[in-house]
Parts: C-alpha cells; structure tokens; sequence
C-alpha cells in the first residue's frame, strides 16, 4: 500500500510538471514569449479545456492576436473573444485565472482588442474593416466609435481617390451625419461636373444645372450646354429651334451670326404684309435684310396711307414696281378713282379716271387740278394725224399739253389745266411743233384713208397760227404726202424738184440727197425715207446726218432711245440699229422685238421660241418660252409647256399656275388669266384683283383665244352678257 501511494504521488507530480493551464499561458503572452505560449497552450489538458472551456478560448485568442501574428490570426482571435465575451466575462473560472497574476481579464481583453485593431487598421481593407466592426459591435469592442470612425475615415479618404459616384452616394447613405458628407457631396457634385463638361448629352448637363447650380463651377456646364446647343442648331435648318435658342440665350456671343442665319431662311418666305415685316424687324432690327425690310415696310404704311404725292414721288425714285398695284387699290379705296397715266415720270398732270366714268388730271402733288369733267379716249378716232393716241391724252412736261374729249369732241389742256383749245373738234393730232385739230374731214373716192382734213393750227401756248388748212394723206397720189417741215432744226431744209413725189433736203445750204414720197417718223431725233429706185432706207437725224442701211426693211420699231429694230426684207429676221452710232449692233438672232420695258427687252428667237435679253442684247438667263410678254412693274407673263404663270426680273416664277396669262393692256402689272375656262384679274404681286369666275365676252372670228375679248376701257372690263366690273373695286 505505501508502494502504491509513493508512485502515484510520483505520477501526479510528474502531470503537474508537463500539464498547462490558461493561466500560463496568458502569462507567457504578456511577456511575449509566443513560443512559450504556443506550447503551453498546446499542453493545456483535455480535463481543463472542459473544466475550464471560456478561459482556454481566452487563452487561444490572445496567443492569435499577439503583435507577431498575421491579420487573418488576429481576425480568428478577435471573432473568438466577441462569438464567447458573454461566456468568458461571466465565468467562474476568473478568479482561478487571474487570481495573484499581475494581469486581469479586462487587460487581456484589451490586449486582444488593441493588437486586433491595430493590425485590422494596418491592414486598411475596407472588407477587413467591415469585417471587423461587425465582430466589435457583436463583442462590444471598448473603441467600438473609433473602429465606427476609422473606417468612415477611410471609406471617406477611398471616395476622395475614386471617380465613383456611385460610392459618394453609399457613403452619404451609410453615414448621413458624416462631418465629411459636405466634402463627399462636394466630390461627387465634382464628379457630375466632369462627367458634364465630357458629355455630348443635352439632358445629362441639364439635370446637372436643374440639381447643382449652386456650385462655383455650374456656369462651366452651362456654357458647355449652350455651345453644344449651338453647334447642334446652327448645323440645322430648323427655324423653330433656332428661335428657341435665340429666345433662350439672347447674350450668347455668335447670337448676331445665328440670327443673320434665320434671317436668310425666313425672309424669302416672308409673307408680303405689314404685319409680318413689322414682326420680322422687330425680331431681327441688325440683320443684313433689315434695311430691305424696312424699305418694304414703308411701301405698305404708304399704301396704307393712299398719300397720292408720296405715292408719286415713290414712283419717280423706284418706277412702276410690283407695289403699283395695291398703290393703285389704295388709291382707288380712299379718293375713289383709278391712274390712267402709264409713266408718271414724263408727266406734269397725271389723268384718272371716277367711279362714274369721267377724266379729270392731279398735279404731282395729289391734288386735284382739272375736275373729272372729261370723257374716256376710245379707239375710234378718225385720221392718222394723232399716231401717238396713248401720249396725246398724257400733260407730257416737256410740251405742257394734253388732249381731252367733251361730248365727243375734242380740246387740248395746258399743265395748269386751264382750256387752251376748246373741245370743238374731230380730232387731234400733236405734232413736234404744232398742234393739228382737225375741223372737218372730206373723203376722196369713197376711200376713207384718202381724205383731206381742214384743220386749224395751234402752238404749245394755245395761239392760232392757222385756219382752216388743209393735209391729205392716202396713197395712189402726191398730193396725199404730207411733207411736215416743222420738225426740222434751221440747217435743215427741203425743196421742190420736177418730180412732186420727191423733195431735195438739204442740210447747212449743202445738197445731201432726194426723199420720196415723204418722211416717215423713227424716234424723236430721227426720220427715215426712201430715194427713187432705191429700196434702202435712209435715216436722217435732226443734226441733218444721213445713214443709209444696207438692207430692205418694211417694219421698223424703236427698241429704247435711238435704238431701232428694222426687218429684213429678205430673211424675215430682224437686225437692231443704234442710230447715234450709224451701225448694225446685231444682226439675224431674232424672229421679233419688242420695245424695251424696265431694261429688258422681249425677243423671240428665229426658232420661234420667246426669251428676254438685257439693252446689250445679251440673254437674261437660257429659259425659253413657247409665248412671252414684255416687263410690266418688274413682272412679266410667260407661257411653257402649256402653262403659264409670272416672272421677275431674274427669271423666277413668282405666281400661281394658270392656263392662261397675258397682260390687260393699259394697266401697268395686271394680267388677265384663264383657270378652269373662266377668266379674271391677277396683279404682279398675284393678288387676285377680280375673282377667277366671270365668261369672256366673246371671242372674234380671228380667234379662239378665251384671253383675246377681256379688255378695259378706263379701268372697267365687260364680262359676257354685259355684265361689267370696275377694276380695284372695294
């Protein structure tokens, strides 16, 4: 029994020596010595780890969170302090533990918690990080609001590195109260700003504008907005936007360049209104249509107004434009009468017509001179002597007479309007140095155009210088040419030969050459005549210059000054001669000529073709028409391809389509137009002056043309069945 005894007492202190506790092992960790501890652990007995399972768990998490371990031990360590803190601050096994040790369980604690946290905070993972502060709320971690603020410190260092708004966002979510979300919020308003300022997307800059225009650098992304608005409409066509952008940035520095652009696009689609050039200057008061504009504008205030004078003196600067036509109807709404007068730059009284049919004259002024007490001209005038009907009834300046006709009978009217001639007789006829009124006509034969008509002799002033002489004219005998000396200058002089058909001229006393059968007129510095057997045509200025042309000729017309057209007998074609010059200008490239009217000239080609060609004869652009008219207020009527419409000066179709066109003669820029078998009235701005509804008359048996019968005597058209309309009625 005593053997028994001595060795187990051997036995049990030879345990005691090699067996562990937690208690040695926390001892050998606080020195340091980790190898030791390491050992120590490993020996602590299975008895005691069930004896003493929170103190071994302490005792293993101490040795993973010593100084030398990695992160990942120290993590293990801590999770196993914080997973049993409960267990292992409750325990029984204290006192045991600590009992007499210089060290207590809240030191080891700390210990675990310091080196953990340290090693985690070295570590700077924000997973770690994470990680780790969930296991010190779970362990109540002493520096649990440090740990919370060491990670925001870092989570707030990563934001300010990265370009993510997204992690701005999280982390003014997680931490609302940060005392760093002002500068995170500022980051992340940053990093919307260079997103902006990199975007070509419209609505991206703008949402930054809408939720970010407190920030210093917001005008940035507005001008970036603004210049990337502008390139995108300025490359654009799009009226609509262009305004929008104008009206949204009116200071923007090319905003003059944008508007000058509009401009371009929306004034050749201007409406001719007042209301709309008012809008159009108001709008754009510095582009470079502005002043055309205005020019317009004033055209419409002063057809608004129907001022006659300023209406007359708009004339004289611009001639007879597009506009004289609303002139006319503004004159006609407010004075009650119509302009009969085609060029009121000749003249010194301007005729017009009333509403009850009578002619009276206006001085340049406006204002009434000669009362409407006169009637209308008609085309049945008797004789030959008045070749110039349209310029007779006309208060020409340079003659200061006008011819008028009272109860059928005729008078001359000087510019002041006062009677100089009483209208007694059968006709009138203004020559260059006389005024020939015709008393009495007398046939010869039965043959009305061999008459002999007594007339007396007046000059310019109204003074007598004849009664009663006689002038016959006809064919078949001398004694019917009339060899009118009166317009010749006093170097000039004619005399009887043996031959009472011819005439010798002569010139300064100087024999220059023989005429036959009379002199016939050109313009009004030249006459041309004919010698005996000679078929030629000789041209004799008033200076007593003779130029004889190298062709027969039977049609000659004056194309503008002392430019004439003259028709070859023998090709058919016509050859244009400048007088002053003495010289063919162009020979063989037209059928047909026209005088020239507002600087162009109406030509038809020897293919039969109509065009227009400027006072050099040269074409005005290479359209061809199948029929054509001559420029009245800058227009002309055209017909193509069955078709026909209006032009202007530049060849542009500037109206409707119609069936029919021409001009109404005696009224400068209308046109009577055929639609649908009915006919009316059109101006040169393609205002319907009488509405497309009425019949035509009739047709005569040269014609079928519907276009033919619509005429106007003083500014009224008859329709069929004597129906009859007043021209610019209101």
């Amino acid at each position: 029994m005593k053997r028994f005894f001595a060795i187990l007492t051997i036995l049990l202190s030879a345990y005691s020596v090699t067996a562990q506790s937690p208690r040695v092992v926390l001892k050998s960790i606080t020195e340091g010595d980790r190898a030791k501890a390491v050992e120590r652990l490993d020996k602590i007995s299975l008895k005691t780890r069930n004896e003493m399972p929170e103190m071994c768990i302490l005792a293993e998490a101490a040795l993973l969170c010593m100084p030398e371990q990695d992160v990942a031990s120290k993590l293990r360590g801590y999770e196993m302090l914080a997973t049993h803190l409960t267990a292992i601050t409750s325990s029984e096994n204290i006192e045991k533990t600590f009992k007499g040790s210089d060290t207590s369980l809240s030191d080891i604690i700390r210990y675990i918690e310091h080196n953990s946290w340290i090693s985690v905070a070295e570590h700077n993972s924000e997973a770690t990080f994470r990680e780790y502060l969930e296991l010190a709320k779970r362990g109540s971690h002493t520096s649990l609001i440090q740990i919370k603020q060491q990670l925001e410190d870092m989570l707030y260092a990563n934001v300010l590195r990265a370009q993510d708004k997204e992690l701005c966002k999280a982390f003014i979510e997680e931490f609302p109260q940060s005392k760093y979300r002002a500068d995170v919020e500022r980051h992340h308003t940053k990093i919307l700003y260079n997103e902006a300022m990199r975007s070509t997307n419209e609505e991206l800059m703008e949402r930054f504008l809408a939720e970010h225009s407190d920030y210093e650098r917001a005008g940035d992304v507005a001008t970036r907005l603004m210049e990337h608005r502008y390139k995108r409409i300025s490359r654009s066509e799009d009226l609509e936007q262009m305004r929008w952008f104008v009206d949204l940035y009116p200071n923007y520095r090319d905003i003059t360049n944008l508007k000058q652009r509009m401009a371009n696009i929306e004034y050749p689609q201007l409406k001719d209104s007042r209301e709309s050039l008012e809008a159009f200057l108001e709008y754009y008061p510095s582009v470079r249509q502005a002043s055309e504009a205005r020019s317009r504008l004033e055209i419409f205030k002063l057809i608004d107004n129907a001022n006659i004078s300023e209406i007359f003196q708009y004339i004289k600067r611009n001639g007879y434009d597009r506009n004289y036509t609303r002139m006319q109807r503004a004159i006609a709404k407010k004075h009650g009468y119509i302009l009969l007068s085609n060029d009121i730059n000749t003249l010194s009284l301007v005729r017009f017509r009333n509403l009850e049919g009578k002619v009276g004259y206006l001085g340049l002024n406006g204002q009434v001179v000669v009362a409407a007490q006169y009637d209308l001209d008609n085309d049945n005038g008797v004789g030959s002597a008045n070749s110039r009907r349209a310029s007779a009834f006309e208060c020409l300046a340079q003659r200061g007479a006008a011819v008028v006709i009272k109860d059928g009978k005729y008078g001359v009217i000087n510019s002041s309007g006062a009677l100089i001639i009483p209208t007694v007789y059968e006709n009138i006829s203004l020559l260059d140095g006389e005024i020939i009124c015709v008393a009495e006509r007398r046939s010869d034969g039965g043959q009305w155009q061999n008459a002999t008509f007594v007339c007396d002799v007046f000059d310019y002033k109204g003074g007598q210088l004849a009664k009663g002489r006689e002038y016959k004219v006809g064919s078949g005998s001398a004694q019917y040419h009339n060899w009118d000396v009166t317009w010749f200058s006093a170097n000039v002089s004619l005399k009887d030969t043996h031959n009472e058909w011819e005439k010798s001229i002569y010139v300064d006393g100087k024999f220059i050459g023989t005429a036959m059968g009379g002199f016939h007129s050109l313009t009004p510095d030249y006459r041309w005549f004919k010698t005996s057997n000679d078929d030629r045509m000789h041209v004799l200025s008033r200076k007593g210059e003779v130029t004889t042309l190298t062709f027969q000729s039977y049609d000659i017309e004056v194309i503008f000054g002392n430019v004439i057209m003259a028709e070859s007998i023998s090709t058919g074609n016509r050859c244009v001669i400048d007088l002053d010059k003495r010289s063919i200008i162009s020979k063989d490239r037209f059928r047909e000529m026209y005088p020239m009217s507002d600087d162009i000239i109406l030509v038809q080609y020897t293919d039969n073709s109509f065009g227009y060609v400027d006072r050099h004869f040269t074409a005005k652009s290479t359209e061809r028409y199948s029929r054509a008219y001559s420029y009245s207020c800058a227009t002309a009527a055209v017909i193509k391809g069955g078709v026909g419409y209006l032009i202007d000066k530049q060849g542009k179709q500037v109206s409707s389509t119609y069936d029919d066109i021409a001009p109404l003669a005696g009224h400068s820029g209308l046109y009577k137009v055929v639609k649908d078998g009915k006919c009316g009235i059109i101006d040169a701005n393609d205002d319907i002056v009488i509405a497309i509804e009425h019949q035509p008359k009739s047709t005569n048996h040269y014609t079928s043309d519907k276009l033919s019968s619509v005429q106007s005597l003083g500014g009224v058209i008859e329709w069929s069945g004597g129906v009859k309309t007043l021209i610019f009625k209101d």
